[in-house]
């Protein structure tokens, strides 16, 4: 069987086409996930027990499950007990269930960052008269945002790319649609092929801005 070199060019623009709603998925899946690690990062330093005890069971739930059997329960499974989640969108139920799974990774992410300001710094801060908000904002969020941040651009470039487990319950980014175009003619392997190099690209571009955007926020210290 030879690989057809012309279906696989013309495979580009329709793939490309679809590169800025797989990354309006993963960006929107990223902020969800941040907003509610920032939250589980706040419950999780309460000094409540239960509070304390449901997290770590949070935590470790989803960081130790297959991401796509988590989104198979919520998609699949959950809706035949809870009917109002029977009319959620494809899109929505991605982006929530992505929330859910990398929060998990990314509460540790943060810890990892706020354990790396040294104790010393937090307490020469409370010597000289600031309060405990206050030195969160001046002195420990800056530099744990800086130690955390290479973390944060691979889990956000791992959040992009399983925007392509997503076609498995029909949402359309770019490896649904390879899927599509390699179903009209039966060539599978160049419309795969041409998927993945333009998510190489994609996250390529990605790398390039995470390591801009790592030296631009280290001269802020």
């Amino acid at each position: 069987m030879r690989f057809n070199v012309t279906f696989f060019i013309q495979c580009f623009p329709e793939l490309i086409a679809k590169i800025p709603f797989t990354l309006w998925l993963g960006v929107l899946s990223f902020a969800a996930s941040f907003v509610l690690a920032a939250l589980i990062t706040v419950l999780r330093n309460a000094r409540i027990r239960p509070v304390r005890w449901i997290i770590s069971v949070y935590i470790s739930f989803f960081r130790s499950t297959p991401y796509i059997t988590q989104l198979f329960i919520f998609y699949y499974g959950i809706p035949q007990f809870v009917p109002a989640m029977r009319t959620m969108t494809a899109d929505t139920a991605f982006v929530i269930s992505v929330a859910l799974n990398s929060s998990a990774f990314i509460t540790e992410i943060i810890r990892g960052g706020l354990l790396s300001v040294d104790k010393g710094q937090k307490e020469a801060a409370m010597s000289v008269g600031m309060n405990r908000f206050q030195m969160m904002k001046e002195i420990v969020i800056p530099q744990a945002f800086v130690s955390a941040l290479p973390a944060l651009g691979n889990s956000f470039v791992g959040t992009v790319k399983n925007t392509a487990v997503a076609f498995t319950v029909g949402v359309v980014e770019i490896l649904s649609q390879s899927k599509i175009l390699a179903a009209q003619g039966f060539n599978y392997m160049e419309a795969y092929i041409a998927a993945g190099m333009v998510y190489w690209m994609l996250i390529l571009v990605l790398d390039f801005l995470q390591k801009k955007l790592e030296k631009r926020a280290c001269r802020f210290l």
